[in-house]
């Protein structure tokens, strides 16, 4: 599973790179709660694989209490599901969510592999090769003011 994972986000990356055209989030929130379970979070750029790290991530953004182990994926990863999670599949403090709540489903899940659950309400939509060849979608340089603009708003709610 990881080997695929792997090779489908550097494959996406690539298109990327030769398109110029960055993959769009679209839809809506349906409150499946799947975003909330079984995920897997990071620390410093790295998955968090030990409680040990986990506890100094929580010491560090206290945001991050919400979350509690719940087991272990299938590369050796922590899955951690959120507690604030309601029965209703609304979170019970939606206001004071940190930014990795805030900004699902990221891009960056998109361009790592990853999917996002079967009956989530967001979907991924990129241009594919054969859109570009047909036609139908022009090939356009890349917006680099665009990227740096997002990138300085995910350090600043990083911040926060």
């Amino acid at each position: 599973m990881f080997v695929l994972e792997f090779l489908t986000g550097l494959f996406r990356r690539w298109r990327f790179r030769i398109l110029r055209r960055d993959v769009e989030v679209v839809g809506r929130c349906l409150c499946c709660g799947g975003c909330c379970r079984s995920i897997h979070l990071k620390d410093g750029g790295r998955w968090l694989r030990r409680s040990r790290e986990f506890e100094r991530m929580v010491a560090d953004a206290p945001e991050h209490a919400r979350f509690h182990p719940v087991g272990r994926g299938s590369r050796g990863f922590l899955l951690f599901d959120c507690f604030l999670l309601g029965p209703d599949n609304l979170c019970a403090r939606h206001d004071t969510r940190p930014a990795l709540c805030r900004n699902y489903p990221s891009k960056s899940l998109y361009y790592h592999g990853g999917r996002l659950p079967e009956d989530c309400g967001y979907a991924f939509r990129a241009v594919t090769f054969r859109k570009v060849l047909f036609g139908r979608k022009p090939l356009k340089p890349a917006d680099f003011s665009a990227v740096l603009r997002r990138e300085i708003q995910q350090d600043k709610d990083r911040q926060t």
